[in-house]
C-alpha cells in the first residue's frame, strides 16, 4: 500500500470513535420514512462544523441535505450517498446509522490529505429508502446530475461490490364491489373481496411464465370485514421485482393484464396507485476492480470476488446508477439475513465499528485512485453508456 492510501486509513482510524458516536446517537434514535429529522439535524450541524457547506430540505424533503468541499476548481466532482433511516417497528435492521458517518469520514480523510489536485466532493443526505425512496423524489430534480461518480456504503455479511440488485415497483389496488348481503341476497352483491383474491391466483400463474430472478408479493392491506357480507371494498398492495428495470415494465403490463381480468370476472371495478420504480444497479467494472483492489491492499480475508455478487433485495440507489456511473461498497457487518433483530443487536458492537473504519477507508482509498487518475472516470462513463444501451435495446 502507498503512503498516501496509508494516510487515508490512518486518519479514519483516528476518527473512529467519533464517527462512531454519530453512528450510535443515530442508531439510538430510529427515525422513518421521511421523518429522520434528529439524524439529518446531527449529520448537517456536524458537517457545517467541518467546513461544508451544507443545504437542508433538497428536492422538498425536509430530512433530505446536500453538503459540498471544493479543493481548487475544475476537478472531478466526486457524490457520497448516505442513508439514515430506520425500519418501522424493528429500528436498525439494516444499518443503515452507519452510512454517513462513513460517508463524512472518507471525505473528510480526502480532504485532509488530497491537497495538490483539484476535486469537489459532495455528500448528500437520502431520507427514507426503505420505503418509497427519497433517491427517486431528488432525482426526478435533478440532483446527482452534477457528479461525476457517487460512492455508497452498506452493511453485509462479507466485502464486495454487488453487481446488481432488482428493479422494483410497488403497486396499490383499491378493489371496488356492490355491498350485499352474503346469505340472504348475495346475487345482488358484487365481491371486492373476490376481485383481490382471484389477481392473487392470477400472479401465482404468472410465476411459472416470467424469468429466473424475478419475484413477486402481495398482501392485504386492510381487513375487508366480516364474512357474511359481500366485500364492498378490498384493498392489497403488490411488489414485483426483476432482474433490470426494463424487464420489469413488462412484469408491470402483464400485472395489469390480470387486474383487468380479475375486475371482469368479478364485475367490479378498481383503482390503481404506482409508487415511483427502484431501477436496478448498473455495475460499473472498472469501480468494482478499483475498490476490491484497495480490499486486497487493506489484506482484508473476506473479499467476495464472485461476478455474481448480488442479493435479492433493492435499493434507490439503483435509479442514481443510471445516471451517473456508481458503485457501493459492502463490508462485513452481520452473518444473519438484513432487516432481522440479529442486525439491530449488531448495530453497536465492535464488529460494527470495524465495519465503519473500513467502509470510510476503502471509500477513500477509491476516491483517491479517481483523482489520482482521471481516465478511471472517463472509463466509468464509458462503461456505464454500454450497459446502459445493451439493456435498452435487448429483445
Amino acid at each position: 500500500m502507498d503512503e498516501m492510501k496509508k494516510m487515508l486509513c490512518h486518519d479514519v482510524e483516528e476518527m473512529n470513535e467519533e464517527l462512531f458516536e454519530l453512528a450510535s446517537f443515530i442508531f439510538d434514535n430510529p427515525e422513518y420514512n421521511y421523518e429522520e429529522y434528529k439524524a439529518a439535524e446531527l449529520l448537517t450541524n456536524y458537517l457545517r462544523k467541518q467546513g461544508f457547506t451544507v443545504e437542508t430540505g433538497v428536492a422538498g424533503l425536509p430530512t433530505a441535505f446536500r453538503a459540498e468541499w471544493e479543493n481548487g476548481t475544475g476537478g472531478p466532482v466526486i457524490g457520497f450517498l448516505g442513508e439514515y433511516d430506520a425500519l418501522k417497528d424493528l429500528g436498525h435492521g439494516c444499518g443503515h446509522h452507519l452510512q454517513t458517518p462513513i460517508c463524512i469520514g472518507a471525505a473528510l480523510a480526502v480532504r485532509k490529505n488530497i491537497q495538490d489536485k483539484p476535486y469537489k466532493l459532495v455528500i448528500y443526505g437520502t431520507p427514507a429508502e426503505e420505503t418509497t425512496g427519497g433517491k427517486l423524489i431528488m432525482a426526478k430534480t435533478g440532483c446527482f446530475k452534477e457528479l461525476d461518480v457517487a460512492f455508497a456504503y452498506h452493511s453485509a455479511g462479507a466485502t464486495r461490490v454487488p453487481t446488481s440488485s432488482k428493479a422494483l415497483q410497488s403497486i396499490y389496488v383499491t378493489f371496488h364491489g356492490k355491498p350485499s348481503h352474503a346469505s340472504e341476497s348475495p346475487e345482488l352483491g358484487r365481491s371486492a373481496l373476490d376481485a383481490m383474491v382471484l389477481s392473487f391466483n392470477g400472479l401465482e400463474y404468472l410465476r411459472e411464465h416470467i424469468k429466473d430472478g424475478c419475484r413477486i408479493h402481495y398482501t392485504i392491506k386492510e381487513s375487508t370485514g366480516p364474512s357474511n357480507i359481500v366485500h364492498e371494498i378490498a384493498k392489497a398492495a403488490y411488489t414485483l421485482r426483476a432482474p433490470d428495470k426494463i424487464y420489469l415494465e413488462n412484469m408491470v403490463k402483464r400485472f395489469e393484464k390480470i387486474i383487468k381480468g380479475a375486475v371482469l370476472m368479478t364485475e367490479t371495478t378498481y383503482d390503481v396507485k404506482y409508487n415511483l420504480p427502484f431501477h436496478n444497479i448498473i455495475p460499473i467494472p472498472v469501480l468494482r476492480k478499483t475498490v476490491l483492489n484497495n480490499a486486497v491492499k487493506m489484506k482484508l480475508d473476506d473479499i467476495d470476488w464472485n461476478k455474481d455478487s448480488s442479493g435479492g433485495g433493492s435499493t434507490d440507489f439503483g435509479n442514481v446508477s443510471w445516471i451517473i456511473p456508481s458503485v457501493v461498497i459492502y463490508t462485513d457487518y452481520c452473518d444473519a439475513p438484513s432487516h432481522t433483530q440479529e442486525w439491530v443487536d449488531a448495530g453497536k458492537t465492535e464488529k460494527a465499528r470495524k465495519s465503519l473504519v473500513i467502509g470510510a477507508s476503502l471509500l477513500a482509498m477509491s476516491v483517491y485512485d479517481l483523482i489520482n487518475c482521471p481516465d478511471l472516470i472517463e472509463q466509468a462513463k464509458s462503461e456505464l453508456e454500454k450497459a446502459k444501451k445493451a439493456l435498452e435495446n435487448r429483445e
